[in-house]
């Protein structure tokens, strides 16, 4: 019997405000125009003549535009793969394998990792956190048996998913290490909250069929998050 928790969700007063920046940040139309703007405000702020003011609208535009260019895709993966540079040490028990809420693309790849990973180990579980049944249901597809399934739908930050992920656990598998399983942009700054939850973590991070454009959005949505979560000490 496949085991669910729904939760009725309320409104985070800060989730307004921070998906209108990603949208900001994810949109050069509307971005780099506003950079624009504020640039050719400060020029003219610090009294620059014409000619000033001109450049710096249109070089300083011009430098945050490489940010949307593969070469700085491929820096911001490589930055934020770094922490997981390190092996981590062999877990003493059969893992519960957990996948968390990333939306569809990535939950195709990661949810057929984790099937491959249950089939060669019989007496493992799989936790799928702050996602929808949907996920459960590719597992389901993949053969999954649903008695070895479990997940909420409540999680609504990664943050969230590892502390309902560390209660789920400690009621049901207390002690046992945790096979972690998401893109290669979150799987740092997953794998630190789920430690932060004093939980043994083996990463394994898997790629996604994704076009440019998306692999982008995930690495900067993923540095934006990484950067916060340093600010806040949980990195």
């Amino acid at each position: 019997m496949l085991t669910w928790q729904d939760c009725a969700q309320t409104s985070l007063a800060w989730f307004g405000p921070r998906e209108l920046l990603l949208h900001l940040l994810f949109t050069p139309a509307l971005l780099l125009p506003l950079v624009a703007g504020s640039s050719a405000l400060l020029a003219w702020a610090l009294q620059w003549r014409s000619p000033g003011v001109l450049a710096l609208a249109l070089l300083i535009p011009l430098a945050v535009s490489t940010i949307y260019s593969p070469i700085a895709t491929a820096l911001l993966t490589a930055w934020l793969q770094g922490p997981l540079s390190a092996s981590a040490a062999p877990a003493s028990t059969t893992p519960v394998v957990v996948l968390v809420g990333r939306g569809p693309d990535v939950a195709a790849a990661t949810t057929a990792a984790a099937a491959h990973h249950l089939s060669l180990q019989p007496g493992s579980v799989v936790y799928v956190s702050g996602d929808q049944r949907s996920t459960a249901g590719r597992l389901l597809a993949l053969g999954v048996p649903p008695a070895r399934i479990a997940g909420d739908s409540c999680a609504r930050t990664t943050w969230e998913n590892a502390t309902r992920t560390a209660a789920w656990l400690q009621q049901h598998h207390p002690g046992a290490p945790v096979l972690l399983i998401t893109d290669p942009w979150q799987l740092a700054r997953a794998s630190a909250a789920f430690r932060r939850q004093n939980l043994q973590v083996l990463p394994l991070p898997v790629s996604p069929a994704l076009p440019p454009a998306e692999r982008n959005r995930l690495a900067l949505r993923e540095t934006a998050a990484t950067l916060l979560y340093r600010l806040q000490g949980r990195f």
